[in-house]
């Protein structure tokens, strides 16, 4: 029986690797250490890694040629970097190590340079996250711990008392109005940004690993040692599906940038694609002989997948197959900035193209209404919050499209 069930799994395994081919795999340690956390930046050119200790190591990447673009190995007063990310404006990044420091770079230069090394207090620290405007940081301690920090002046803005356990997880909604928590004590919440308790998810029967929202905000996507992912209304706390499949640990998910698929990364050495609407498994994909798979993040652009495993491969995935906007297709470029934007933003197109005409739509592709004056090459702002696509069609008929957030 055990031979047969053996062939089987080796036989799924081979099939899910066919429909997400494999773009290139790195080294994120040079003693090959576990990787813990994996980001993308926000217009997905780049890709980050943090890893187990010693020496942790964090090292990112380009994403189209895979070359190594930034070498940093923390130094011997820390220990493992247990969760990194991006600001939205990308011109930080930081990462929260394992004795509850966390490290904030000035990502403006050619090379990342360490500005600012906050002391959360606690014991352990296990995850972090940027507020969607960029200007603040959340982070996962022990003791039950959630804080808040201002990113500019490194103060403190919240210290809550979340779980009665670890806090292995933090993540802001979209719309910045909210933050979520998964901890230890197989709980789920979330909080406004005063710290005030809105909801509380009950029904995972182990550890929380990791959370978070929809890009709708609606919704909470949760994953547990429990083997089980689950999808929370995230306003009434309400159980909405639990999805089964995984044979160990759901270490870490993601969701598709248009929010019709998750991406699951399980100790059972697999990474698995679900069907949001409907909790079917599309595919099943990894690397034999790798471990744990304790990281995966879903590019921004919708055509990636990159994971991360306990032997330190750092993997980028493609998977354009799978969403229903040809985002990446353009015969020119051009530029929104800021991007996120909040209430304004400039549209830089090329030198000598003259806008015919543009549309708004969202990433499951229903076009938006919106106010803007190309000629002036400016003002997108009459949209909610969410991701968008907008298309610039030339007078010479030439078109392309630009992936944005409004925040």
């Amino acid at each position: 029986m055990k031979i047969y069930w053996i062939i089987i799994f080796t036989f799924i395994c081979s099939i899910g690797v066919q429909s997400q081919s494999l773009i290139w795999s790195k080294k994120s340690n040079p003693y090959f250490n576990s990787i813990n956390s994996i980001a993308f930046n926000g217009d997905g050119t780049k890709v980050i890694s943090g890893t187990d200790c010693h020496p942790a190591a964090i090292r990112m990447f380009d994403v189209n040629t895979g070359t190594l673009l930034w070498d940093y190995e923390v130094g011997s007063n820390f220990m493992c970097i247990m969760g990194i990310g991006f600001s939205s404006n990308n011109h930080y990044i930081a990462s929260i190590e394992e004795l509850g420091n966390i490290l904030i770079f000035d990502n403006t230069k050619a090379i990342p340079t360490l500005i600012n090394t906050i002391k959360t207090g606690a014991s352990y620290g296990f995850s972090i996250a940027f507020s969607p405007n960029g200007k603040e940081l959340a982070v996962g301690c022990s003791n039950g711990k959630l804080k808040t920090y201002d990113i500019s002046s490194g103060q403190p803005i919240s210290d809550i008392n979340a779980h009665l356990n670890f806090v292995n997880s933090v993540a802001y909604s979209l719309d910045g109005t909210k933050i979520v928590s998964g901890g230890a004590d197989d709980k789920i919440k979330t909080w406004d940004l005063t710290g005030k308790l809105l909801n509380t998810y009950t029904g995972h029967v182990s550890d929380v690993n990791f959370v978070k929202f929809t890009p709708d905000s609606k919704s909470i996507i949760s994953a547990s040692s429990d083997k089980k992912i689950k999808i929370w209304d995230a306003n009434s706390s309400t159980l909405i599906q639990t999805i089964s499949g995984h044979r160990n640990a759901v270490n870490q998910i993601d969701i598709s940038p248009d929010g019709t698929k998750i991406v699951s990364a399980s100790s059972d050495s697999t990474c698995k694609i679900w069907e949001f609407a409907t909790g079917k498994m599309i595919s099943s994909f990894g690397i034999s002989d790798s471990g744990k798979i304790n990281a995966v993040s879903w590019s921004p652009i919708g055509d990636k997948i990159c994971t991360g495993n306990a032997i330190s491969d750092m993997s980028l995935w493609n998977v354009s197959g799978l969403l229903k906007t040809a985002e990446t297709h353009a015969e020119f470029t051009f530029e929104i900035s800021p991007n996120p934007l909040s209430r304004l933003s400039h549209i830089d197109l090329p030198n000598g193209l003259i806008p015919k005409y543009y549309r708004i739509i969202d990433v499951v592709g229903n076009e938006q209404q919106f106010t803007t004056d190309l000629a002036l090459k400016s003002a997108i702002c009459a949209l909610k919050p969410g991701n968008y696509i907008l298309q610039i069609t030339c007078q010479d008929q030439k078109s392309a499209l630009k992936r944005f957030t409004k925040i």
